[in-house]
């Protein structure tokens, strides 16, 4: 191995091993992770990795989650925090193009005490210097190309999107299930544990009135506000071309949805241009 200063490194490119040196022994050198590709630089002395890192996508996103590995990514589970929040999922895409890099193979980190000496440094140097080794060999190593990489924040995206077209599907079956007109309205709730949330609700869906039943909300446990929905099938009155349409909702929001004098009733009406009578 050949002592180099950061100087002769500074700017260029290498294969880096961080390690450091034991305390005591045999100053046996110990490594702290694999080799990456990286610059030295005067500010940092180290930057990197060179390649860019594969992207990591929340834990507690468990729909987002199982998309992913259903299109055959693989997902290495991150973080020993007690709540899913704080962890996390990287995620890789299984065989990804890669091409070999040849670079000179550089040694990293700080000495302590005796150990500048035990690696032939001047006694000079402080507590906290820095030093570079070379070990006058080239290393051989696998990059994964970049295009890869930005491959998987697309498709991370588009996964997000086919979690959220299948749970409006999900909620449009609910919708349907609870209704007691034939699916021209519904009473239904979102939030908290009922496993749907305000984003789920399809476009198509005119919302009557929302009744605010938990305001309980914590993003570290996903728990958001429960809300009762009172909804309109827009889409069916489009189609049929309906002028009137009878709809059943509960007592308690008649009054609500009617509004003082008949007002939210005859705006809602106006919206959807057709007259609502309620049951």
């Amino acid at each position: 191995m050949k002592l180099r200063t950061v100087e002769e490194v500074t700017g260029k490119q290498y294969w880096i091993q961080r390690q450091y040196l034991e305390t005591r022994g045999p100053w046996q050198v110990l490594p702290l992770g694999e080799a990456v590709l990286g610059y030295l630089m005067n500010e940092d002395f180290l930057v990197g990795p060179f390649q860019k890192a594969w992207p990591e996508i929340p834990a507690h996103e468990i729909g987002l989650v199982s998309v992913l590995q259903e299109w055959g990514y693989e997902l290495e589970y991150r973080g020993d925090c007690a709540l899913e929040f704080g962890n996390g999922y990287l995620v890789r895409k299984i065989n990804p193009i890669t091409y070999e890099f040849k670079q000179p193979l550089l040694i990293v980190g700080a000495l302590r005490g005796r150990q500048k000496e035990a690696v032939g440094l001047t006694k000079k140097l402080f507590f906290h210097d820095k030093f570079v080794l070379d070990t006058e060999e080239e290393h051989v190593g696998k990059v994964v190309v970049d295009s890869e990489i930005d491959e998987v924040f697309i498709k991370i995206e588009e996964a997000r999107q086919e979690w959220k077209r299948r749970k409006q599907a999900q909620f449009e079956g609910e919708f349907f299930r609870l209704s007691q007109d034939f699916g021209l309205s519904s009473t239904i709730e979102v939030g908290g544990e009922t496993g749907f949330e305000l984003e789920h609700v399809p476009g198509h869906f005119f919302e009557l009135h929302r009744q605010l039943l938990s305001a309980v909300y914590d993003s570290r446990q996903n728990i958001t506000p429960t809300y009762r929905l009172v909804l309109i099938n827009k889409a069916r009155i489009e189609v049929e071309e309906k002028r009137a349409v009878n709809i059943l909702v509960p007592e308690a929001y008649k009054g609500f949805i009617i509004g003082k004098g008949g007002a939210n009733i005859k705006a809602l009406s106006e919206k959807l241009k057709c007259k609502i009578n309620l049951k």
